[in-house]
């Protein structure tokens, strides 16, 4: 198990609870911006504080697109996105700003499907959404209807989805919590750490933490949908892991120590004498623990992993002790990679600039030999022909620059450059002819255009 790499990792915390035209929720705004701090937390957590953004909360919806899109777009190992205050559900699930009014929602909120159609077109290795709003599992019962949706492509793409409630409860702030509560029960686990849980905390730990504490309680119950890789993926340094230090080198509690809690159970004080050093397993132990997790039977591979989990905890056994098998091998990032993925990014996008201007001419071929009777033709220069070459241009150049700055959905095959390369390539043909080199110089210029615009946001982003 890992930690994110945070210089390549990206975060947006959303919490909107001082609303203008809906009811005010207390303490969103404040959990999310707690939740930023305990995953940026230099010793514990995982995230850069300067690449994980708390919105302004009375941000509108242009805004918190804009954001999201940013993110997205620089994220390369690690997309989070967390978003507390109300949801309103018409016929699809809406997450609502402070200028919302509920009888204008599809004008002033935004569609849950956008926040997923961004995040799913990311490039980031691994993706989270946390939603903590009324009608949040909407978000997964939606993928049995949309097949674009986040939740219908997690087993593909690597991604999980937590919510705060079921798809038809809604969530609750309750009286006395400074929190809503399903991020206070979050921010819990995070902060004081799951006692039994390994050294990192992965998102299937930290959900199971807070369902058994929101079930207990009689709080509407959690829901989550993640892919098996982000077991992989540890989010903080479990806090209920202490180690193991001689009696004159044990940490006093001080002030300045974050988060205190009470002592875990059996943990020595200066009045108990010595506790014994636990027995080390033995081969054998180890061995049939090793047989076990390779049997066919889930139960007993089950059992394997319960029995390890005991043994680390007891101490009996240490981590290092451990060697994977070769039968599951761990992603481990690597600097190789980076060119290689550098490599793959630009094959890609040469590849979408030079289909357009050839779906272009054969586009033109068809069309002018259905009309004219044969693919050849001497340079055009009526009006007519001249007009609508302008034209189309000047459409590929405003489609190409919605697209690049997120206005537009960006879909991998109908990418910003292949569409306004084939835009661009049949305004050319209709205002030049059906040569190569007008073909070349439109592909050429829309790659130019789109390398200045991704430019600009970068340097803006950065800024």
């Amino acid at each position: 198990m890992r930690l994110p790499d945070p210089h390549r990792s990206r975060a947006v915390f959303i919490g909107v609870g001082g609303y203008r035209h809906l009811p005010q929720l207390r303490g969103v705004h404040a959990g999310a911006a707690e939740l930023r701090n305990v995953l940026t937390d230099e010793r514990y957590g995982s995230l850069a504080p300067r690449h994980s953004l708390l919105v302004p909360e009375n941000a509108g919806r242009e805004e918190i697109g804009r954001t999201l899109a940013t993110a997205a777009g620089e994220a390369e190992d690690l997309l989070l996105v967390y978003f507390a205050g109300h949801g309103i559900y018409l016929n699809e699930l809406y997450l609502t700003f402070a200028d919302t009014r509920s009888e204008e929602v599809r004008f002033t909120g935004m569609e849950y499907r956008v926040v997923a159609d961004l995040v799913r077109d990311s490039d980031a290795s691994s993706k989270i959404v946390i939603l903590d709003c009324c009608y949040s599992g909407r978000a997964l019962a939606q993928r049995m209807s949309a097949v674009t949706d986040l939740a219908a492509e997690v087993d593909i793409e690597g991604a999980a989805i937590l919510t705060s409630a079921p798809p038809n409860r809604s969530s609750n702030v309750l009286d006395g919590e400074r929190y809503p509560a399903y991020t206070l029960r979050l921010l819990d686990a995070l902060r004081n750490g799951i006692p039994g849980a390994p050294e990192l905390l992965n998102i299937t730990a930290l959900h199971r933490h807070v369902r058994r504490a929101a079930k207990a309680q009689g709080l509407p119950e959690p829901q989550a949908l993640s892919h098996l890789s982000l077991d992989e993926l540890g989010l903080v340094r479990n806090r209920a892991v202490q180690p193991q230090l001689p009696a004159a080198a044990e940490p006093k509690p001080t002030a300045a120590e974050p988060f205190p809690k009470d002592p875990a159970p059996g943990t020595r004080t200066p009045t108990q004498p010595p506790a014994p050093a636990p027995p080390k397993a033995g081969p054998a132990a180890l061995e049939e623990i090793a047989r076990s997790a390779k049997s066919a039977q889930p139960a007993e591979r089950a059992q394997a992993y319960q029995q390890l989990l005991g043994e680390i905890a007891a101490g009996r056994v240490h981590p290092g002790q451990i060697h994977p098998g070769p039968a599951r091998p761990q992603p481990q990032p690597s600097q190789a990679e980076a060119p290689h993925k550098g490599l793959r990014a630009a094959l890609t996008f040469g590849l979408h600039l030079a289909y357009g201007p050839l779906m272009a001419f054969f586009v033109v071929a068809v069309v002018h030999d259905l009309v004219a009777g044969d693919t050849t033709r001497s340079p055009l220069g009526t009006t007519g022909y001249v007009v609508a070459g302008v034209v189309l241009m000047a459409v590929a150049a405003v489609f190409v620059g919605l697209t690049e700055f997120a206005v537009l959905p960006r879909n991998k095959t109908f990418s910003s450059a292949g569409v306004g390369s084939f835009l661009a390539g049949v305004g050319s043909v209709l205002a030049v002819d059906l040569n190569f080199w007008p073909l070349a110089i439109s592909a050429i210029a829309v790659g130019g255009c789109i390398g200045i615009i991704r430019a600009l946001r970068r340097s803006v982003s950065t800024t």
